[in-house]
């Protein structure tokens, strides 16, 4: 009896794996199939026409700028860290 369960478990969990598998595989495809097709579609899109090509550029001018700001927001957060281990530092040593 505890046989049978025991092998019943195993070929359930085999049977759960390959199904898991599967669902991955298809999933990947999909995701691979949908980029293949915007990148297609945009390489289309900028090529064909004028506002195609605005619109290219457009969103690497955004693409440019969000980096910079990101860059600078880095930049402001460690002077703020800084600015309170400084301060922190100042109250102990001077007993404030």
């Amino acid at each position: 009896m505890r046989f049978k369960r025991n092998l019943f478990n195993r070929t359930n969990q085999q049977e759960e794996e390959k199904d898991d598998f599967v669902s991955n595989e298809t999933r990947s495809r999909r995701k691979r199939s949908q980029s293949e097709d915007d990148n297609l579609s945009d390489n289309q899109s900028a090529q064909g026409s004028r506002t195609g090509y605005r619109k290219a550029q457009f969103q690497i001018e955004m693409e440019e700028k969000r980096k910079n700001l990101g860059r600078k927001l880095n930049w402001v957060i460690l002077g703020l860290v800084l600015a309170i281990v400084l301060a922190y530092l100042f109250m102990i040593f001077v007993n404030f």
